[in-house]
């Protein structure tokens, strides 16, 4: 027999499952089954969507984020896809398969400035994490989009670099005050299941692929090399420049040829400018053409306004050590040679895997190319070019040729068979070719989220059952100077608290502090998933608000209210920390008990005192810091009521209360910069301006429920309560 607390306690869970999430959408998505999680996450994200205008869905590669997006997009009548350029194709097969219409623009074209004016009702953005820069015209162009519509973020490693990556993509549809949150503040827009999928292959730790290499001499001339010679604008950055050459220099002695080759033109481009007593600019200097020790520029004079700062002598002897270290270079021993021969080992340790090897550089790509090209099964691609032994193909021949099933082929010639595949980061992103089962990086990028999306194009659904990883050694003392490992370390320990690590990206050089791998985003996604069980329950008792005991060695109590938040407190400290809450769920699910009328009133009252609290912050605006965008404009508002004439001062104050309210309300970047600007235009054409900002304000927020509360001024209820203790 059911006991009634036992009945209680079940509904209770049921109304917080009602409360924090939506109906789980239908599984068919087109001819695309969505798995159980997928489908969770839609809820998630359609959740996220009314309630603050976007989320950004941060799940490791391989889990179906593209099929997620379409099947969220079904809820809008008109998506806006954008993504990087070489997606176009992958994203036309996936709305075809799922039965999604979309218009796509790409990345590029956001960067030169186009904005797209056809009609939208919503925006998908894959690979956000591109979207990290506010100075961009990229970013620019896409905050003014999400002015009116509601925004999907799509990224596997949203983190790039630091903390301000991810705030300034959750600020596209959360506003300026993003950059005052937290980590764990930031977390929890990001929306990251916890439950592995099964068919995703494991990685194998990563390994080192030694090199027999003594570069030190190379590396002194480096260090020796005279100061750069500056565009007009190019700044200082001495130390960078040497970093940047140091770490072309641990890719390939290719890479650092290009390099210097790139530094010279630049300094005779300064050279030739100061003749005429000018010194151009990083787009003029651009505009030197040149072919190996040949530059030349016609008309130098004509072509440079800019007044010379720049000396002579500095010129020369930037010209005089880059031609020092290039000669150099001839007389030294190539280590590009030890490079291809640690591959051609490499591959007879795999006799039957298919190897991708990865390069930030694609002079690296090109020179082992050159030097492994003889043997059977090599190709490689980069932005300009995909060739194999017998000549060049097309980028789409190529990845048949290298991974046939991937890409829906059949299994290429044997004399066409690509099983060593050299490309360079272009291909990190959004291209499946899980035929291969080995990752090379030939170099270590700035970031571990970069070498995350190489592994990500072998480690998916349907590929190999283990994923092998190899990083190749930079030359001797590379890693001394460059510190290079301790560097993508601290930027890893980051990105997984933040969002969460599913396999190991670095091995140890040496000793390393311990990476604590609890993730605030992975945190979220674990409670979430288990309040999904608790649609089983059973339905409302009647009551407006539904109260249950649980057992538990520890006093807390869990609340949901009406705008699907929720809330805990444990041992009467509140539970504000994302696994402080997974915790109260996974109590809040034990065994059901009876409550004392004590334990109900006191917990009552602890509820209603943090929500009043709260309540009356987010009223005062003390939930979260103003930019200096909404400080201006709340500046002029004041102004402007102070400056208006008696008889049009009621028509203002109507219009500037629905301005302010309105201004309680998070929504993104791009409608803060609206505004920003209509308040720096004067006060001539005021009712005008005013009603322009109210416009812009309801375009922002008009599809967010939550923001109707808050601008109501109308607190959320209280839904259901469960009360643990002994």
């Amino acid at each position: 027999m059911v006991s009634l607390s036992d009945l209680h306690l079940r509904a209770a869970r049921a109304a917080i499952a009602r409360a924090a999430l939506d109906a789980l959408p239908d599984a068919a998505l087109g001819d695309v089954i969505l798995r159980a999680d997928q489908r969770l996450t839609v809820s998630r994200a359609g959740r996220a969507l009314d309630r603050v205008g976007g989320c950004l869905i941060g799940e490791d590669v391989g889990r179906g984020k593209t099929f997620v997006a379409l099947a969220i997009a079904r809820r809008w009548d008109a998506p806006l896809v954008i993504g990087p350029a070489a997606l176009r194709s992958t994203w036309r097969m996936a709305a075809q398969r799922a039965g999604v219409e979309h218009v796509f623009e790409s990345h590029e074209s956001l960067s030169r400035g186009h904005v797209p004016i056809r009609p939208f009702d919503g925006i998908i953005v894959d690979e956000s994490h591109h979207f990290r820069t506010p100075a961009t015209r990229r970013y620019a162009g896409l905050a003014a989009l999400a002015a009116r519509a509601p925004i999907i973020l799509l990224s596997a490693t949203p983190l790039q670099n630091r903390a301000r990556d991810l705030a300034a993509q959750i600020a596209l549809f959360f506003g300026e005050r993003a950059f005052a949150l937290g980590m764990t503040e930031l977390s929890r827009f990001i929306i990251r299941s916890d439950s592995a999928v099964l068919n995703m292959p494991m990685v194998a730790p990563p390994q080192w692929l030694p090199l027999d290499v003594d570069d030190t001499k190379i590396l002194a001339a480096i260090l020796d090399l005279a100061p750069a010679a500056r565009p007009l604008d190019g700044g200082d950055a001495g130390v960078l420049r040497t970093i940047n050459l140091v770490r072309a220099w641990a890719s390939s002695r290719a890479a650092l040829q290009a390099t210097l080759h790139a530094r010279r033109r630049v300094a005779t481009a300064i050279e030739q400018a100061l003749e005429a007593g000018r010194t151009p600019t990083r787009r003029e200097a651009r505009a030197w053409t040149g072919a190996d020790d040949v530059i030349q520029l016609g008309f130098a004079s004509l072509l440079v306004s800019s007044s010379g700062h720049m000396t002579d002598a500095v010129v020369r002897d930037d010209l005089g050590s880059i031609q020092r270290l290039l000669a150099l270079l001839k007389t030294l021993p190539d280590p590009d040679v030890a490079r291809a021969a640690a591959l051609r080992a490499l591959r007879r340790e795999h006799p039957a895997s298919r190897i991708l090897a990865f390069s930030e550089f694609a002079s690296t790509v090109g020179a082992l190319f050159c030097a492994l090209r003889n043997d059977a099964g090599v190709g490689m691609l980069t932005a300009n070019e995909a060739r194999i032994a017998s000549g060049r193909i097309s980028r789409d021949d190529l990845l048949g040729n290298f991974s046939p099933v991937a890409q829906g082929r059949h299994s290429p010639p044997l004399c066409e068979n690509v099983s060593l595949l050299l490309a360079t980061d272009l291909l990190s992103e959004g291209v499946n070719l899980q035929d291969a089962d080995v990752v090379v990086h030939l170099d270590l990028p700035w970031n571990p989220a970069k070498m995350a999306q190489r592994v990500g194009r072998v480690r998916r659904p349907g590929g190999s059952a283990e994923v092998q990883s190899y990083l190749m050694s930079p030359p001797t003392n590379a890693a001394i100077l460059l510190d290079v490992e301790a560097r993508l370390r601290k930027k890893l320990e980051t990105t997984v608290r933040a969002v969460g690590e599913n396999f190991a990206v670095l091995p140890h050089m040496a000793a390393a502090s311990s990476i604590d791998d609890s993730s605030a985003a992975t945190a979220q996604g674990a409670y979430i998933e288990q309040i999904s069980t608790w649609h089983r329950g059973t339905g409302s008792t009647g009551r407006s608000c539904i109260v249950a005991g649980v057992r538990s060695t520890e006093r807390l109590w869990l609340a949901a209210f009406s705008d699907g938040c929720l809330h805990a407190s444990l041992n009467k400290t509140p539970q504000t920390i994302l696994s402080g809450l997974a915790q109260a769920v996974q109590i809040a699910n034990g065994l059901p008990r009876s409550l004392e009328p004590c334990e109900l009133r006191n917990a009552m009252r602890e509820v209603d005192e943090w929500l009043s609290a709260s309540f009356l912050a987010s009223v005062a605006g003390l939930d979260g810091a103003d930019g200096p965008q909404r400080q201006l404009v709340l500046r002029w508002l004041g102004t402007a009521i102070a400056k208006v004439p008696r008889h049009q001062l009621p028509v203002v104050l109507r219009l500037t209360s629905t301005i302010r309210g309105g201004m309680r309300v998070p929504f993104g970047i791009g409608a803060e910069r609206q505004l920003a600007a209509l308040a720096s235009v004067g006060f001539s054409e005021l009712h005008a301006t005013l009603e322009t900002m109210a416009s812009v304000i309801a375009a922002a927020t008009t599809h967010r429920s939550g923001g109707d509360r808050q601008v109501k001024n109308a607190p959320p209820t209280i839904v259901a309560l469960v009360i643990a203790g002994p």
